[in-house]
């Protein structure tokens, strides 16, 4: 089977919201700007951008809570254990991204690009030969 036609399920840390995401996805991609950095608390989030309808909540939809940052980026987040679920838009693009290491699974699939560098932390040093945008890349995220 490949990549693209895989299934990927995860889950919160505590284990009370479950999800799966159905290929084919858009792409994984390394975000560096300050709202990840602030609801991660680390350099950069890993997101698998798959369309909204290959999404699907399996259980713990009631732990699920959000927060919109002043950017316009929502985290949607377990409100018992904190983990984030999903970032993003408001949900009106079509897309969810999936933050990647909440996936029970990992993932077989490469990550594309880094984008947001212009927001980078300064003490973490990009050492891959990937892509950078400063912002979004022109085909969008």
């Amino acid at each position: 089977m490949t990549a693209a036609a895989r299934t990927f399920e995860g889950s919160c840390h505590c284990g009370q919201v479950r999800y799966r995401v159905t290929g084919p996805w858009e792409r994984m991609t390394h975000c560096h700007c300050t709202d990840c950095q602030k609801s991660h608390g680390a350099p950069f989030g890993t997101y698998l951008k798959v369309r909204s309808e290959r999404f699907r909540i399996l259980q713990g939809e009631k732990h699920l809570t959000s927060f919109d940052s002043d950017s316009g980026t929502r985290r949607v987040f377990c409100r018992i254990c904190g983990s984030k679920i999903t970032g993003g838009d408001d949900g009106t693009s079509g897309f969810e991204w999936a933050t990647a290491a909440t996936l029970d699974t990992p993932p077989d699939i490469p990550v594309e690009r880094h984008f947001f560098v212009r927001s980078k932390a300064g003490w973490h040093e990009i050492q891959d030969d990937l892509p950078q945008d400063e912002t979004y890349p022109e085909e969008g995220p």
